[in-house]
């Protein structure tokens, strides 16, 4: 018996200018006539309020994000469908997101916040911070994914998402003039290339502050068939796909099964950068840096106090250890094993393609296992990276008065505190890492202000510039696998 679904793809006119309650009551009368077409599932377009290209106007409407989720989980709870709320504005620890939902009647199933930031006579970079989780959630009616608009040229993207388990990928755009052949083109080959089906729902009509949004929202099976479309007027698209044909094409035609390339040998690290594009890193080493403190004394005595935890000396001092590649992460959330796992701040070195670059990170340790060995207690556990960088021409002639902070906990409990002028110079960090383009170096750490280590699961640093009056932050929570 095949499982049938009715979707339906909102292709939504202009709202930019329009009152936030105005935009709701026109977002709820379009759900509620796709509803009544027999929708089961609905989709919105990318950031129908306040406008895509009203990019002014973000920080504002990201203060009404909360409404915004309120009244999309009231519609999707009044008539008991699955709502995909297009994407909105959202701020999160002072950065914007653009930000899709997925609500199975008042519950929230799935969020997703875009990745591929669009900068082509767009500001969207600028105001913007990427996303960096691929989202594939489970829901009533099968395995969905969720893409927004420009990530539609990353075919990676979808790839991951099909190798989550996808059946059906959902996409909310603000597509503009003059590109609908692209906009046709990239969603049917996702769908083709994938063996999925794809709901995409795009803008319609002239803008305000931008180009005329193209329309053509349109359903595709997963052979890349449009089994329902849009033209260039405010429309509906309502049509009932069947999510067995899935199974159906991948057992007929298996190209996912012949498959040769399976992906990026090392991983891409992507960082925003004030004022410019983000820096996309591809990560061939990672090397830590440890005892690189410039007062010899004081790196003594640090090292007294590791071997008052039972950590023996190091066999030199600096000391170099590199961990994996794929130990590098900007994730929100680690995983570890045991409970004795903490984090130290420490300035990252970037050495990349475009030159060297400088954040901040967590070298995360295994304290149990670092009394065995310090290389594999470094090795078990994620290095946590943030998502913000700087070009060191940028803090190069101020770099000594850079102050580096952590805490833990959910009420941020002050853990370390040290200026970077505690530690060597870059420069000679770098020669003594022999760092050549690819590398990430985690510079080194000082003792904690409680003197000894926390194992709260929440950890925080903060890479501050008093000169320029700016900051790097992080955050992550480390979880205990169960049974360790």
């Amino acid at each position: 018996m095949s499982r049938n679904l009715t979707v339906a793809a909102v292709q939504l006119p202009s709202l930019e200018g329009e009152p936030l309650e105005v935009a709701l009551e026109q977002v709820g009368t379009a759900v509620a006539q796709a509803v009544q077409a027999g929708a089961e599932l609905v989709v919105l377009p990318e950031i129908w309020t306040p406008g895509y290209f009203a990019f002014d106007e973000y920080r504002d409407a990201a203060a009404e994000a909360g409404r915004i989720r309120e009244a999309l989980a009231n519609m999707a709870a009044e008539h008991g469908i699955l709502l995909h709320g297009g994407s909105f504005v959202e701020e999160h620890d002072g950065d914007l997101f653009n930000t899709s939902v997925l609500f199975d009647g008042a519950e929230t199933v799935g969020e997703y916040r875009k990745m591929h930031l669009f900068g082509y006579g767009s500001r969207e970079p600028e105001v913007i911070t990427p996303g960096s989780d691929v989202t594939v959630v489970d829901s009533r009616v099968g395995r969905i994914g969720m893409a927004v608009c420009y990530d539609l040229r990353f075919p990676e993207l979808f790839r991951q998402m099909t190798d989550l388990g996808a059946e059906l990928v959902l996409v909310a755009s603000a597509w503009p003039h003059p590109r609908v052949e692209a906009w046709e083109t990239l969603a049917r080959s996702r769908a083709i290339e994938n063996q999925v089906h794809l709901v995409a729902a795009n803008g319609v009509g002239p803008t305000a502050s931008g180009p005329s949004l193209c329309g053509h929202s349109a359903v595709f099976d997963p052979w890349g068939v449009a089994v329902a479309a849009a033209g260039d007027e405010p429309r509906v698209v309502v049509t009932t796909i069947d999510l067995d044909a899935v199974d159906d094409a991948r057992g007929r035609l298996r190209q996912l099964a012949d498959r040769r390339l399976l992906g990026f040998e090392r991983p891409r690290l992507a960082f925003r950068r004030p004022g410019e594009r983000p820096l996309v890193m591809d990560v061939e080493r990672v090397a830590i840096a440890g005892y690189t403190g410039r007062d010899t004394e004081a790196v003594a005595a640090y090292i007294a106090k590791l071997e008052e935890e039972g950590i023996e000396p190091p066999p030199s001092v600096p000391m170099v250890f590199d961990v994996g590649a794929d130990r590098v992460v900007a994730h929100s959330a680690i995983d570890v094993t045991g409970r004795e796992s903490c984090g130290e701040v420490e300035f990252v070195l970037l050495m990349t393609h475009e030159g060297l670059h400088v954040t901040v990170g967590s070298d995360h340790t295994d304290r149990a296992l670092e009394t065995t060995s310090i290389p594999i207690s470094k090795q078990v556990v994620p290095k946590v990276v943030a998502r913000e960088a700087w070009r060191w021409e940028d803090v190069a002639d101020h770099w000594d008065s850079l102050v580096l902070t952590a805490s833990v906990g959910d009420d941020a409990r002050p853990y370390q505190e040290t200026g970077v002028d505690f530690f060597l110079p870059p420069a000679d960090i770098l020669d003594i890492v022999s760092a050549e383009e690819g590398t990430v170096v985690y510079g080194g750490t000082v003792s904690s202000l409680v003197g000894g280590f926390d194992f709260d699961p929440v950890f925080s640093g903060k890479l501050h510039d008093p000169v320029l009056d700016r900051s790097i932050e992080f955050t992550y929570r480390s979880r205990t696998l169960e049974g360790t």
